[in-house]
């Protein structure tokens, strides 16, 4: 049986809070090109629908927001919104991918349409049988199914784990340092809590930095098998290098931060899913599994 190899690019969480947030301002960077010359060798990809893999029910939680809105009226458009901004995940990625230059692409509209027909919802991983039915009914090499997993706050499971090995860490290292001297701990304990919470508690702005964390996660599944041969994951909370180049009353507002970093993140993992060189022909060459084909 031939194999693919998954090749996880998982930015450490705790490590991107501590000093990504600060050092990791970013200007987008120009497109990877594919190294995938012959038009025919271009894998055919069909990008599902990403989903949302936490909860969000207030619309002041991913938007500017300056007007007092009904229960119902809120409700309603922080679905709207949510569902946009799924829309501009997808069509960022493929952007991304299509700049390229190493793919061909089965249209949304045909990818929705046959998700919605093997009841395969936004975010959900499919499994080898609608994998089989995206090859024979749509010509896909491979399946792109992605997750935004924070976009605007952290989940607590996170926050807790990350505060406590953060300021855990920082403190046995001062401890060291200082001979234990307490004024100096206690005084980085304070410094730490001044500029981690508003990250961990949803965003917010550390000495007039505004930080608006986003992680996204995304897996490529070959079709004929069924097997995942890439995953990705990475985040981003302060695109300083786009946002600077904005005017100011478009800069400040949460949905422009917010949106900014989930356009950074879906440049790198399209760019990721580029280098790795995929060929339709490897793809759609028939595997062996106990002896017996599988087509």
């Amino acid at each position: 049986m031939k194999s693919f190899p998954i090749r996880l690019h998982l930015i450490p969480f705790i490590g991107w809070v501590v000093g990504g947030a600060f050092v990791g301002c970013v200007a987008f960077d120009p497109v990877t090109q594919s190294t995938v010359e012959d038009l025919n060798e271009r894998p055919t990809v069909a990008i599902l629908p990403f989903g949302f893999d936490l909860e969000i029910t207030t619309l002041s939680a991913i938007k500017t927001v300056d007007e007092t809105l009904s229960r119902e009226d809120e409700t309603t458009h922080v679905a709207e919104t949510l569902w946009e901004i799924q829309q501009e995940a997808r069509w960022l990625l493929l952007s991304r991918l299509a700049t390229g230059q190493g793919f061909q692409f089965v249209p949304a509209a045909q990818t929705d349409a046959l998700a919605a027909e093997l009841d395969l919802k936004p975010g959900v991983l499919p499994n080898p049988e609608q994998l089989t039915e995206f090859r024979r009914r749509l010509g896909a090499d491979l399946v792109v199914a992605g997750s935004i997993l924070d976009y605007g706050k952290i989940r607590w499971q996170w926050m807790l784990a990350g505060m406590t090995a953060d300021i855990t860490a920082e403190s046995i290292a001062l401890g060291l340092a200082t001979a234990w001297n307490p004024i100096a701990i206690g005084a980085n304990l304070g410094f730490e809590l001044l500029t981690s919470t508003p990250l961990w508690f949803g965003g917010g702005y550390v000495f007039g930095v505004a930080l608006r964390p986003v992680r996204v996660e995304a897996r490529a599944f070959e079709t004929v098998q069924g097997y995942p041969i890439w995953q990705a994951m990475d985040q981003s909370a302060y695109a300083w290098g786009a946002l600077k180049t904005l005017p100011e009353e478009v800069g400040e507002k949460k949905e422009t931060q917010l949106q900014l970093n989930l356009a950074e993140i879906m440049e790198s993992l399209g760019d990721d899913l580029i280098k790795q060189g995929f060929m339709a022909s490897r793809l759609r060459e028939t595997l062996t599994l106990g002896g017996r084909e599988k087509n």
